[in-house]
């Protein structure tokens, strides 16, 4: 793209109110402009014109479409200067309607230079400006630092981009190829899916975005989230069932579908890497080795290491049973990354059994697993479990009211993690007093889904549900707001970072919100709140002293940190 600050010019409609215009009699020619226009990577209908080359565009448009991005601003009329007032950082009053005017692509139109007179915060300005049929069209190049905003030109597809400004501690980037969405909504599903962006932290001060869509792309960036190097790899099996970046070696899985039970048929596939992605070899589970008909079926699936022994701990749909269904479940591969073999029983019913499992995750302690499981109604409601891989001890760390088997639930895990001390569990619930019936599809008397983001905390030393004991960060049932699903960030043994998105209920984002919390799940402080920020499905990492994750939003790839307080 070719940057053009100083080119887009910038039409300013004149209400009655504004007063009276003169003019100079400098007269030239105006066509409509034929270029679309863009903002923060979405197309938005803008009326625009050509003058002697350059491109003049709607400043109520502009408000607009800003509105609600650091680069938002207003505009209204100062008396005392008779002059029209641009005011930054500002959301944008609109003026009644406003319902754009139509000019014709085969006319030619008359713009008069003007001498209106224009403020910003206050501040008089001389900026040159022309008036097309009695309304004000203003340069950009005297706007675009004032304001700001980014401008951009791509002369491939003629399309003027435009970029709000980026907030402190976020950086606008580039990917290698589309970038999907993947941004955080205030709807919460019943099920999770397989987690597909990854942010990864490089021993070499590099960080890698790995995304699956088809393919895997790799994107790696420096520590100023310039985009240096990228590589794809493609799927072995129709289905991803997740990535892994272990201390010494990555690692991928791939399934595909065995509705026809075949028991020799390979379901999954997980794929061992160096750390520069070239495959080293790999280890395959059949049908009948894990009862599987579809691999990664309505689970998330994640792994964890320590020394030679890899866990990948993901959910299947099984085998038809007696009563002619076939179950979903959580399936616990153990596999010895050395021969790359699975050590562990792959059976119907595993130790560490789930049904339903809609989310999984995992966790060294030592040599030991530490296994998290979001099911349905108790007993099998956010279910750990800790052991080798033969014996395991379970505790019930919040028990789901309702009907064993009922994919509703109300509640969505974000995160687990351990510190010196216990196993935390980040997690929204809704209250469950409102509801009357869970069912399939629904929660029966709950008018909205609106949920509290709230910790579960076990302490290492009692392996007891009676010693399991729940913490309220923030509390949003009743109120005019939702919270997505937290995160959970390990800073130290003793920190970790809980973060989460508001949305008002029309699922418009507002502030990204964190707060610091100690071994215990102790909040360490007030919630903060940043504006403008946009969480993802992509877990934050640690690096460079940052908690920074990355979002992809019509089309746009960013980076967001906040600065790790010792």
């Amino acid at each position: 793209m070719k940057r053009i600050f100083g080119l887009l010019l910038v039409l300013l409609m004149v209400t009655p109110a504004f007063g009276t215009t003169t003019f100079a009699g400098n007269t030239v020619k105006a066509t409509v402009t034929g270029s679309s226009t863009y903002f923060n990577g979405e197309e938005k209908s803008s009326n625009g014109f050509n003058i002697a080359g350059s491109n003049y565009f709607n400043l109520r448009d502009l408000a607009r479409n800003f509105s609600g991005t650091p680069s938002q601003f207003d505009i209204t009329w100062n008396q005392e200067n008779k002059a029209i007032e641009i005011v930054t950082g500002r959301a944008y009053t609109p003026q009644g309607t406003e319902d754009s005017m139509y000019y014709s692509r085969s006319r030619t139109y008359a713009a008069t230079l003007s001498t209106s007179k224009v403020m910003i915060d206050g501040v008089l300005q001389s900026i040159k400006a022309y008036n097309i049929e009695g309304n004000n069209y203003f340069q950009l190049r005297d706007l675009a630092g004032k304001i700001p905003f980014g401008l951009e030109y791509d002369s491939q597809l003629n399309r003027l981009v435009m970029f709000s400004r980026t907030p402190e501690n976020a950086y606008r980037t580039l990917a290698s190829g589309k970038a999907v969405d993947n941004a955080e909504s205030s709807d919460f599903p019943r099920w999770k899916s397989t987690v597909s962006s990854y942010l990864v932290n490089n021993s070499d001060g590099t960080v890698s975005v790995v995304e699956a869509d088809k393919e895997i792309t790799i994107d790696t960036y420096k520590a100023n989230y310039e985009l240096t190097a990228t590589q794809k790899i493609a799927y072995e099996l129709p289905l991803f069932g997740g990535f892994y970046s272990g201390e010494q070696y990555n690692y991928i899985a791939f399934g595909q579908e065995n509705r026809e039970e075949n028991d020799s048929k390979e379901v999954i596939r997980i794929v061992k890497y160096d750390k520069s992605f070239n495959r080293i070899s790999s280890v395959s589970i059949t049908g009948g080795q894990s009862y599987t008909v579809g691999p990664f079926d309505a689970g998330s699936g994640r792994m964890a290491e320590s020394g030679d022994t890899l866990v990948f701990h993901t959910s299947r749909t099984r085998y038809t049973t007696e009563d002619k269904l076939n179950h979903q479940s959580q399936l616990t591969i153990i596999v010895n990354t050395s021969s790359m073999t699975v050590t562990n029983d792959l059976g119907r019913f595993q130790k560490n059994h789930v049904s339903h499992s809609f989310d999984q995750y995992v966790l060294f302690d030592g040599g030991e697993q530490v296994l998290v499981d979001h099911g349905d109604a108790y007993p099998r409601s956010i279910v750990l479990h800790k052991g080798d891989g033969k014996s395991y001890s379970e505790v019930d760390l919040f028990n789901i009211p309702g009907k064993i088997g009922a994919n509703t639930t109300g509640v969505s895990i974000g995160g687990v993690e351990m510190s010196s001390s216990s196993y935390i569990v980040a997690m929204n619930s809704i209250d469950h007093s409102l509801v009357s019936e869970y069912t399939s599809y629904e929660m029966v008397g709950l008018e909205s889904d609106q949920r509290d983001i709230i910790l579960t905390v076990l302490p290492k030393t009692s392996l007891s549900s009676a010693s399991v004991h729940t913490i309220t960060l923030a509390k949003y049932v009743g109120t005019a707001r939702i919270a997505s699903i937290p995160k959970l960030v390990r800073i130290s043994d003793d920190q970790m970072m809980v973060l989460w998105q508001e949305f008002d209920k029309e699922n418009h984002p507002g502030d990204v919100k964190y707060v610091y919390i100690d071994g215990n799940g102790k909040a360490a402080g007030d919630i903060q709140s940043i504006k403008y920020f946009a969480l993802s499905e992509c877990n934050p990492v640690v690096s460079g002293g940052k908690v920074v994750w990355y979002t992809n939003s019509n089309g746009s790839r960013m980076f967001y940190s906040i600065p790790v307080k010792k």
